[in-house]
C-alpha cells in the first residue's frame, strides 16, 4: 500500500459500563467539522473497547449498556467523517475485553500462578507493572472464531479503509490449549523461556491466520496488529522474530507516548530500525500529559510539535492519541492545539512524503537481557540500555545510522557497530567476516563479537583472545593524550561503571589500558563512599584495541552512557568514529541538542534540523515547554552531485551555498524548533 495520511487521530473510547448517557452529546456534523477544520485526514474509531463493549448494535457482542437503545454511534461517526473525506480505520481489541471475559471465562489466559485472566483479582493500580486488564487467550479456538464473526460484521456493516487490531500479546499463558500445544511442540511449560517462546508462537500464528482471513474479506483493507512489530526481540530465533509479525502488517504504527514508560528515546530507536522496511510508518503519541486515559490534561504545544515534526524528519506520519469523552463530544481546546500542529505538517508534507532515509552506519540491535541491565527492561515497551545509549551517542554526535538485525544485508554501510552485548550466530559472523574482507570497518564494545555461547570471538580475523569477564568492576580507562585516538580527552583514569571483558590483544595495537582498583568493594573490603580508587599505574590489560579495519573497546560504553551519562564515554566513542568514518554524511560545529536527519526524494536531499530540549522537571515525566532557537548554523552535507539550489522549506527562502570536496556548505539563518533545508 502507498503512504498513509500524515495527520491522524487515534480516538480511544474505553468507557466503563458504570458511566451513564454514553454518546448523549454526540453531534455527527459537529464531530466531523471539528476534525476537518483542524486538518485531520484520518481517524481510528472504536468498534469495541477494553471494557469489551461495542459501540453499534452488534449481533456478535454486547452493545455498551449506556448507549441509547439501538444507537449506532460508530456508524454515525463513520458517515460524518466520510462526508468530510476523512479516512476511516476501525479499531478493535483482542486480548483485553472485560465483558467478553465475564461472558466466556473459559477463553481467558491462565498464568503460571493459576490466575485466571493473568490479572490478580483485586488489582486497583493503573501505574502497576502488573496488567490492569484481564487477558483472553488467542490460542483458544472458540475465541478465534468469535473474532472472525466480529471482523465479518465490521466488513458487512461499515467497510472501513483499514483495521487497527490492538493487544496482540500472550502473558505467559498455560491454559489447557496452550499447555497441550507446548507439549506437542516439546516445550517445557515449567520453563519460563519455553513459555515465552510459545507466547510468541501464538501471537504470530494468530496474526497469520487472521491476516489471511481479513484479506479474504477485503484484499484492499490496510491491516495492522498492535503487537509491537517495530521491536527487535528474538533475533536469535528467526521463526519468532518480529520480522514474522511484520509480515502480517500492511503498515506500522510506533506507539510511543514519550511520557512515563516510553520516554523520548523510544521512538527514535525504533524508527531507526523500521525506516528500512517497505511499509508506511506512523508515529503515535498522545494529547495527554502522561499516557492513555489521562483525562483533563493537554500536551504542551512545544512537546506536541517536537513529537510530530520528529516523525516527519524520520519519514513517518503522526497519529495523535485522544480519548473521546463518554458523552461523545470532542474538546475544542484539544483540537485547536492539535490543529495548529497539523496545519504546519500539511504545509511541510510535500518535502516529506515518499522520501528515503540516508545513513552510513549499521548498528546490530542489542537484544540480550543482561543481569546488570539495572533499571532497563527489554520488554515490548521499554528500550534496553544499550540501544538507548547507541541512539543518544550517535544522534548527539550527528552520525546517521540504522539499527539492523541478524537477517539484514550490511554490505552498503561504511561502518558496522556491534554494541555491548551482540553475540554472533555462525551465519551472521560469516556475513560480518565477508564485510570486513571487502574493506568494511567495525566497532565493537563489551562482549559483542563473541560466539553465542560466549566461548571466544566469532570473528577469528580480529586476532583477539577472550579471557572472560573483567574481574574488577568498576574499573578505570587509562586515557592518555599521546594516544591520538583519544587526543581530545584530558589524561586521566576514568571510571567505567559497567563490567567489561578481559582480552588478549594479540598483535593488535592497544590504544588504552585499564587501570585496576586496589580491590572490588565488598561488605568487608571497601574504601570511602563508593568505588575503590585506582592503583597508581595502568595495568597491561587492554581497554581499547585497534586492528585492521576495527576498534574494540572492552567495556559496554553505550549502556554505561544510557545509565550514567558520563560525557567521556561519548568522547571515547567519538574518537573511535573519527578514526573509522572518513566522511560523515553531515558535519558542522553543531550542539549536541540539535537532532539531524537526512532524506532523499524527487526534490533532492532534505535535511531536517530539530532543536527541542526535553527536561526532567518532575520525577516521572520529561517536559518540553520552550522552543529555544539556534542562529547561523553552519552545515556541511555530503553529496555526490552539486545542487542547483538550496532553500528553506516550506517557505522557499534561498540559501547561499558552495560545494567543496564532495560537501555542500551553507549556513541556516535560524532553527526555531524544526527547520527543513532542501538541496535540490
Amino acid at each position: 500500500m502507498g503512504d498513509l495520511p500524515y495527520r491522524q487521530i487515534h480516538l480511544d473510547f474505553h468507557t466503563s459500563p458504570l458511566i451513564p448517557d454514553v454518546g448523549s452529546r454526540f453531534n455527527a456534523d459537529e464531530f466531523a467539522r471539528t476534525l476537518k477544520k483542524n486538518h485531520v485526514n484520518s481517524i481510528n474509531l472504536f468498534v469495541k473497547c477494553h471494557h469489551g463493549f461495542y459501540y453499534y448494535p452488534s449481533a456478535v457482542g454486547t452493545i455498551h449498556p449506556s448507549l441509547a437503545d439501538g444507537k449506532d454511534l460508530l456508524g454515525e461517526q463513520i458517515a460524518a467523517c466520510r462526508k468530510e473525506g476523512i479516512r476511516i480505520v476501525a479499531y478493535t481489541t483482542v486480548v483485553w475485553a472485560e465483558n467478553t471475559c465475564d461472558e466466556h471465562p473459559e477463553w481467558m489466559q491462565i498464568d503460571r500462578n493459576g490466575v485466571l485472566g493473568s490479572r490478580p483479582p483485586f488489582l486497583n493500580d493503573y501505574n502497576s507493572e502488573t496488567r490492569a486488564w484481564r487477558s483472553l487467550c488467542m490460542n483458544n479456538p472458540g475465541y478465534v472464531e468469535y473474532l472472525k464473526r466480529e471482523f465479518a460484521e465490521i466488513h458487512e456493516r461499515f467497510h472501513p479503509d483499514g483495521l487497527w487490531i490492538d493487544i496482540i500479546f500472550q502473558f505467559g499463558c498455560i491454559c489447557p490449549h496452550c499447555m497441550a500445544e507446548m507439549k506437542r511442540m516439546k516445550l517445557d511449560p515449567e520453563n519460563p523461556d519455553d513459555v515465552l517462546s510459545h507466547d510468541r508462537h501464538v501471537e504470530i500464528k494468530f496474526s497469520r491466520e487472521m491476516y489471511r482471513y481479513l484479506k479474504e474479506l477485503d484484499r484492499d483493507w490496510g491491516v495492522y496488529f498492535n503487537g509491537c512489530p517495530a521491536e527487535f526481540d528474538e533475533q536469535n530465533d528467526t521463526a519468532l522474530s518480529t520480522a514474522r509479525r511484520r509480515e502480517c502488517d500492511d503498515f506500522i504504527d510506533i506507539e510511543s507516548l514519550p511520557s512515563e514508560i516510553w520516554g523520548y528515546t523510544h521512538f527514535p530507536v525504533l524508527i531507526n530500525y523500521c525506516n528500512r522496511f517497505d511499509k508506511p510508518l506512523t508515529m503515535m503519541n498522545g494529547k495527554f500529559h502522561k499516557t492513555w486515559g489521562d483525562f483533563g490534561t493537554l500536551r504542551n504545544q512545544a512537546a506536541l510539535e517536537y513529537e510530530c515534526f520528529r516523525a516527519l524528519a524520520y519519514g513517518a506520519g503522526s497519529c495523535v492519541g485522544d480519548q473521546l469523552h463518554p458523552a461523545g463530544k470532542l474538546d475544542e481546546t484539544v483540537y485547536d492545539r492539535i490543529g495548529r500542529v497539523f496545519e504546519q505538517i500539511e504545509k511541510k508534507e510535500p518535502w516529506c512524503v515518499n522520501t528515503q532515509k540516508k545513513s552510513q552506519i549499521a548498528v546490530y540491535a542489542a537484544n540480550r537481557v543482561l543481569e546488570n541491565e539495572r533499571g532497563f527492561d527489554a520488554t515490548a515497551m521499554v528500550i534496553n540500555g544499550t540501544n538507548e545509549g547507541v541512539y543518544r551517542i550517535l544522534s548527539e554526535l550527528h552520525y546517521l545510522f540504522d539499527f539492523v538485525d541478524f537477517e539484514d544485508d550490511i554490505s552498503r554501510y561504511e561502518l558496522v557497530i556491534l554494541p555491548d552485548s551482540v553475540r554472533l550466530p555462525a551465519g551472521t559472523a560469516a556475513r560480518v567476516s565477508a564485510y570486513l574482507a571487502s574493506g568494511g570497518r567495525l566497532l565493537l564494545t563489551g562482549e559483542s563479537g563473541l560466539k553465542m555461547d560466549g566461548e571466544g570471538f566469532a570473528l577469528p580475523e580480529l586476532g583477539l583472545r577472550h579471557e572472560g569477564a573483567e574481574e574488577y568492576s568498576p574499573a578505570y580507562a587509562a586515557l592518555r593524550p599521546e594516544e591520538d585516538i583519544f587526543r581530545k580527552i584530558p589524561a586521566m583514569d576514568y571510571t567505567v561503571y559497567e563490567r567489561g571483558q578481559r582480552v588478549d590483544a594479540g598483535s593488535n595495537r592497544v590504544s588504552a589500558f585499564l587501570t585496576l582498583p586496589y580491590f572490588n568493594r565488598t561488605w568487608e573490603h571497601f574504601c570511602s563512599h563508593r568505588q575503590t580508587p585506582p592503583e597508581p599505574e595502568p595495568s597491561r590489560h587492554p581497554f581499547a584495541v585497534e586492528g585492521n579495519g576495527f576498534i574494540y573497546i572492552t567495556h559496554p560504553l553505550f549502556r554505561d552512557y544510557a545509565l550514567n551519562g558520563c560525557k567521556v564515554y561519548k568522547d571515547i566513542i567519538s574518537g573511535a568514529l573519527e578514526r573509522l568514518v572518513e566522511k560523515p554524511l553531515v558535519r558542522g560545529e553543531l550542539p549536541s541538542t540539535l537532532e539531524v536527519t537526512l532524506r532523499g526524494g524527487k526534490r533532492g536531499l532534505v535535511l531536517h534540523l530539530l532543536h527541542y530540549i526535553p527536561m526532567k522537571r518532575s520525577k516521572t515525566v520529561e517536559i518540553i515547554e520552550d522552543v529555544i532557537p539556534l542562529y547561523n548554523v553552519a552545515m556541511q552535507v555530503r553529496a555526490d552531485t552539486p545542487p542547483s539550489k538550496v532553500y528553506l522549506a516550506p517557505g522557499g527562502e534561498a540559501v547561499t551555498f558552495t560545494r567543496e570536496n564532495g560537501y555542500i556548505h551553507f549556513t541556516v539563518p535560524e532553527v526555531r524548533g524544526h527547520q527543513m533545508v532542501v538541496c535540490e
